[in-house]
């Protein structure tokens, strides 16, 4: 009984962190690694379900599906923003007092591109930066050290072809 409470628990745990990866992978137009593991998602899925359906009048087992469920999505988020797969668009927006950050994420390898904008409190810089997921809140955070009131906004690509990315 002990095995198969642990079983239904790792399970669960695995094919939802594999489910919470799959719809990422999905939402980017993944489709081939997205099928790939959702194959493998459903399979474990399936044998977890098989052993609780069966006993219903286990309460015990019942539970441990349902957190492995919920640690599950936990497990799967933390996975995937430390996979941290595919790229981030990130659009910029500071005051033009600060226009020298546009060089020194320049002379760093980033890819960015800038235009004059007018805000409420005068004149202003937009930043539009595409780069690699693992490396947004790093040079956001190099923005919000220059300029502190700098506003940033992270946003999910899912299509784009030409320009210029940073390798690293």
């Amino acid at each position: 009984m002990l095995f198969e409470l642990i079983f239904i628990f790792l399970a669960r745990v695995l094919d939802v962190s594999l489910g919470t990866v799959r719809m990422i992978l999905v939402i980017r137009g993944d489709k081939i690694p997205a099928a790939i593991i959702g194959f493998f998602e459903i399979l474990i899925y399936t044998v977890a379900l098989g052993l609780v359906v069966g006993s219903l009048n286990e309460p015990l087992k019942l539970l441990v599906f349902c957190f492995g469920f919920a640690l599950g999505i936990l497990l799967g988020t933390f996975l995937e923003e430390k996979i941290a797969l595919g790229y981030r668009g990130v659009q910029v927006t500071i005051d033009s007092e600060h226009g020298h950050i546009v060089e020194e994420l320049r002379e760093e390898g980033f890819p960015v591109t800038c235009w004059e904008a007018s805000g409420k409190a005068g004149p202003k810089l937009v930043l539009n930066i595409f780069l690699r997921r693992n490396m947004a809140v790093a040079v956001a955070d190099k923005i919000y050290e220059k300029d502190p009131d700098a506003f940033v906004v992270f946003m999910e690509p899912k299509h784009f072809q030409g320009g210029y990315i940073k390798k690293k």
